[in-house]
């Protein structure tokens, strides 16, 4: 059963351990109104969105078929995991794609600029993310040392079986809709790794630019610059293009020499240093479990119970009680 939002309206105005007032985390997963059209993000909220889109684009039951058409303006890639079975038939480019019945789980990727057509004969759930050009051309920069000379494309319109990518979407399709206390850092991390792998298998030099080269691990005075922002950022959401401008490098190097040099992946470490906030927070025994969980930006209890508890090895009020 899903948990109820933790909320605390008396003090739902104030900023939670003093100073500016936090702006609105947009959501990280949207509803989709139209279909095969990313949701248009607010502009003011545009500074802090990722460059990747999710959405989910949901279909009740029809009473008798009915259609859906897209003219392909878009740029991005799209990736489309089925969220339940139903029948159908799909047309990209003016061309039949596919008749029948679509599995639940399934994972198709739609390439960019390609007009669509669909026929629903059931009601239909899916989970779709918009890899936008600049995100891969970002991948694509790391890897060759120069930019595309022009719009990536890279796979035709199909099903995908990579178990990888699916392991990777499907990352995705379990967040919660606002991502939890590292979400925007998550996504990103996730997005990039989605980028990569579609740019290695698209790429015939791959076993030399994807081969698994162990990255250098970050100068001494970036990683101290970063930490130091991530300490001062605690409270608020990180994303991970504000880390990596803070050191002068792209998001795919900030994250690999990250990793390298803490041996956590950025959205790891901030999950860690936050539940470690969180201990110093719960040896106050003013502060609720609950208002410790709202303080460092946990929607639910059980959501911070849990990671709390893969990181210290026990729930919180165990560790209150008996370790802190």
């Amino acid at each position: 059963m899903p948990q109820p939002l933790l909320t605390q309206p008396d003090k739902s105005k104030e900023p939670p351990s003093g100073g500016e007032p936090l702006l609105p985390r947009p959501p990280l997963i949207r509803s989709e109104v139209e279909w095969f059209k990313p949701p248009l993000i607010e502009a003011e909220s545009s500074r802090m969105a990722p460059q990747v889109i999710l959405s989910r684009w949901v279909l009740s039951e029809p009473a008798s078929p009915i259609e859906f058409s897209s003219s392909g303006a878009e740029d991005a890639h799209m990736l489309i995991c089925s969220r339940k079975p139903a029948r159908g038939e799909w047309q990209f480019g003016g061309k039949p794609f596919y008749r029948g019945s679509a599995s639940a789980d399934s994972l198709w990727i739609k390439e960019p600029f390609q007009e669509a057509r669909a026929i629903y004969y059931e009601g239909f759930t899916s989970f779709r993310v918009y890899l936008p050009q600049a995100l891969l051309a970002e991948c694509y920069e790391t890897a060759y040392g120069r930019l595309p000379n022009e719009a990536l494309v890279l796979s035709k319109t199909k099903r995908v079986d990579c178990p990888t990518l699916k392991h990777l979407v499907r990352m995705l399709v379990d967040v919660d809709d606002n991502g939890g206390p590292a979400g925007p850092v998550f996504l990103d991390g996730v997005s990039l790794a989605i980028a990569s792998r579609l740019l290695a298998l698209d790429s015939k030099r791959a076993q030399l630019n994807f081969s698994g080269k162990e990255p250098s691990a970050l100068l001494r005075w970036r990683l101290n610059r970063s930490i130091e922002y991530i300490e001062a950022n605690l409270l608020k959401p990180i994303y991970l293009i504000e880390l990596s401008n803070a050191v002068g490098l792209s998001r795919m190097h900030f994250a690999a020499q990250f990793r390298a040099a803490t041996g956590y992946t950025p959205n790891r470490y901030i999950l860690r240093r936050k539940i470690a906030h969180a201990q110093t927070l719960l040896r106050n025994p003013s502060m609720s479990v609950v208002h410790v969980a709202l303080e460092l930006g946990f929607r639910t209890q059980a959501h911070f119970t849990f990671v709390f508890k893969s990181i210290v090895g026990y729930p919180p009020a165990y560790w209150r009680k008996h370790l802190s």
